[in-house]
């Protein structure tokens, strides 16, 4: 039973710290991408808890199971679904909005030494 208390506390604590940021997303896409990799889980964990490649103290779980996987191993996926899209909107690189001139880019109007105008006027003195 371990496990799904621990399962518990970290998705708690997960969500009061996603829910602020994941609120402002769409939340279609988040839902579709929960539904995708549950799905995913529950084959994948089905197949290599079928074949013996992982498995589970029977002590520390509560029991229940989707096929012969227990429903705490599906706490991973709910957690990468609320995790990644939120360290996904903090730490995506700021763009610029497109209206507001860049102070550090060289004037487009200005041609510098390197474009062909400028170079061939030089060749001709």
């Amino acid at each position: 039973m371990i496990y799904v208390l621990l399962s518990i506390a970290v998705l708690a604590i997960l969500a009061l710290a996603t829910v602020p940021v994941l609120t402002r997303l769409p939340h279609r896409p988040l839902v579709l991408t929960a539904l995708v990799l549950v799905a995913l889980t529950a084959v994948f964990d089905n197949v290599i808890i079928g074949l013996g490649i992982v498995d589970y103290d029977p002590a520390r779980i509560s029991g229940l199971r989707l096929g012969v996987a227990p429903v705490e191993d599906f706490a991973y996926t709910i957690a990468a679904v609320l995790l990644v899209p939120t360290l996904w909107t903090l730490f995506a690189p700021r763009t610029r909005d497109a209206a507001a001139p860049d102070a550090t880019a060289p004037d487009a109007a200005a041609p510098d030494a390197t474009t062909p105008a400028v170079r061939d006027s030089e060749d001709r003195s």
